[in-house]
């Protein structure tokens, strides 16, 4: 009998074996040289997309695509199983980045993975405008997962699109030229930052870091909802966005309702946006939004500091409460600048707005030791409603524009206390009691000093 048994264990064991690596394996890929049949060795590599779909990548695998070329289709990752000592790699080898063309659909899918890197590649879409439907990377229930050193461009909807996970970092993506967004990241249930929402904010952890959202100019085919947003983050409790850049967006967004903004949040909780520079947003002839920055729906308990919002056609800091949104409360914006923002509408450096005018639902806001410089619009502007606990404290602004005022608006509930204030117009809703008139002999203040000739 135990010859017997022995016999069956042996057997046994080689079958599991033969079906379990003991050690990770890496995978190369070569659109020139390579051939689906061989064992995708460097030196006898794969050939396509489609194969790599069909392995079975195991903790510590890695799929390496050949630099320069180009592999056409899209790399479909599902329920792949790191470890935090064993990550799955998806990146190039070789000379240069690789680059995956998705044509009309997302390059890389990846659903329900964990410890899941990809890094050093070039997605590609057919184009915004070209029948693409897709995502750079379109990444959901991820858990653990990282995206390093992405340039991801000509995709119908964002860049990088995450939908529900957890422990997540998004760092070095160059996101350009995609309709809806350059990065977004939800939970699941919510909807982009539309005029609904479920309020749930379960995406947890979430680090983004000097990325890059570039000529994401909008959908339009899309009138329903807003496009065309640089990074924009939503659901997401303890989340950070730094040293990261929003240019040129929104521009081409045909809706007439709310619209894009450079870096901003919504339905969020412990947030913080800081050290980042947003310029030159743009948004439809009637569209709304367009700014740099912003809080909007049920943003709690976060923190906007040392960013720099430029020349954009909106709000530098646009701090928003829509309809169906969960409260908005206890909120920090500090060591922000805004500069010459509100260019198409003369809206303001910073900009307040409550759907319904319910204080209940929008509250508690420190604001303070900000600059606004702005030639175009207000320094501060209220839309109708109350604000209780918005009080705005050592902040500097300056203004030039003929028509427009340090605060604008009924500012109902907020206090302002020990601001500086420079205006031409003198138009001024209450007394700062530190109001300077702008003139050119002021130098020092409002003009750099010059020397003088010599004789």
């Amino acid at each position: 009998m135990r010859p017997i048994i022995t016999l069956f264990f042996s057997a046994f064991l080689l079958i599991m074996l033969t079906n379990f690596r003991l050690t990770a394996s890496a995978f190369y890929v070569d659109s020139q040289s390579g051939n689906d049949s061989n064992p995708g060795t460097r030196e006898q590599p794969f050939q396509t997309i489609e194969k790599v779909n069909s392995l079975k990548l195991q903790p510590g695998d890695s799929v390496y695509f050949a630099g320069g070329q180009a592999f056409n289709g899209t790399l479909r990752l599902k329920c792949l199983t790191g470890t935090k000592d064993q990550s799955i790699f998806i990146g190039s080898f070789g000379n240069g980045r690789s680059i995956l063309n998705g044509g009309s659909e997302t390059a890389i899918q990846a659903d329900s993975c964990s410890w899941l890197q990809i890094k050093n590649l070039i997605l590609t879409g057919n184009g915004r405008l070209s029948k693409n439907r897709g995502s750079g990377v379109e990444l959901r229930h991820g858990q653990n997962c990282r995206i390093d050193s992405i340039e991801a461009k000509g995709f119908f909807w964002s860049g990088v699109k995450v939908v529900g996970g957890q422990n997540l970092r998004i760092t070095h993506v160059y996101a350009h030229d995609n309709g809806f967004s350059g990065i977004n990241v939800e939970s699941d249930g919510q909807d982009s930052g539309g005029l609904e929402g479920s309020g749930r904010k379960t995406f947890r952890n979430l680090y983004i870091a000097n990325c890059v959202a570039e000529n994401n100019p909008g959908c339009p085919e899309v009138k329903e909802n807003h496009s065309g947003n640089g990074i924009l983050i939503g659901g997401v409790t303890n989340g950070t966005i730094e040293y990261c850049e929003a240019m040129n967006n929104g521009w081409d967004m045909p809706r007439e309702g709310n619209g894009p903004v450079g870096i901003w949040a919504y339905q969020s909780d412990s947030i913080t946006i800081q050290y980042c520079y947003s310029h030159d947003n743009k948004t439809s002839a009637t569209g709304k939004d367009g700014g740099g920055f912003d809080f909007d729906g049920g943003v709690t308990n976060s923190v906007m500091q040392f960013n720099l919002s430029a020349n954009n056609e909106g709000a530098g800091y646009g701090l928003f409460q829509y309809y169906g949104a969960s409260v908005w409360k206890n909120n920090i914006i500090r060591n922000n600048i805004s500069y010459n923002d509100g260019r198409k509408n003369g809206q303001a450096g910073f900009l307040m707005w409550i759907a319904n005018g319910s204080p209940e639902l929008m509250s508690n806001c420190e604001i303070y030791e900000n600059t606004v410089v702005n030639v175009y619009g207000h320094a501060v502007s209220f839309e109708p409603g109350d604000y209780p606990g918005f009080n705005f404290r050592n902040n500097i602004f300056m203004i030039t524009g003929k028509f427009a005022s340090i605060v604008n608006g009924n500012y109902s509930g907020a206090t302002f206390e020990n601001n500086q204030a420079w205006s031409t117009s003198q138009k001024f809703p209450f007394a700062f009691p530190e109001v300077r008139q702008i003139i050119p002999s002021d130098l020092g203040i409002n003009i750099p000093a010059t020397e003088k000739p010599h004789n």
